[in-house]
């Protein structure tokens, strides 16, 4: 998701790292365990005259399976979920509503899973996981 949200025109910066859980500043590893209720998350930093944040929830959606439960892909766990984190009210009915005009285009055979909620307090993760993809010399 990082490296999707990192080319579009308008996002000044991403980083990588953990949200919801119980241990502070937690790493990958404690993360991984499935014992501390962290997913991974992408924090974004936009300019809204460039990108809204209608069109970064389009991405959000178009860039998974909203439908899956436990996990994304290849990747299982309960820290793979599927969360959208708000910071403001007017980010929370963005989201809302958006979930819900996704829920009646029936464009998916299973209900969406993705949450909305406030944002927790955001663990920036370990330096390796920033731009993940390109440092592994992947393509999105």
């Amino acid at each position: 998701m990082e490296a999707t949200f990192r080319k579009l025109q308008g996002v000044t910066s991403t980083a990588v790292g953990y949200c919801g859980g119980s241990t502070r500043n937690p790493t990958y590893e404690q993360v991984c365990s499935d014992r501390t209720g962290h997913l991974e998350a992408v924090q974004l930093e936009y300019d809204p005259l460039k990108v809204t944040y209608e069109q970064l929830l389009e991405v959000f959606w178009s860039s998974h399976n909203p439908t899956q439960v436990g996990g994304q892909g290849f990747d299982g766990g309960s820290q793979y979920r599927s969360v959208i984190f708000y910071h403001t009210p007017e980010q929370q009915v963005l989201a809302e509503a958006s979930k819900a005009k996704l829920e009646r285009t029936a464009r998916f055979r299973n209900p969406i899973a993705t949450q909305v909620a406030p944002a927790p307090t955001f663990w920036r993760a370990e330096e390796y996981h920033q731009q993940y993809y390109e440092k592994a010399g992947c393509r999105v």
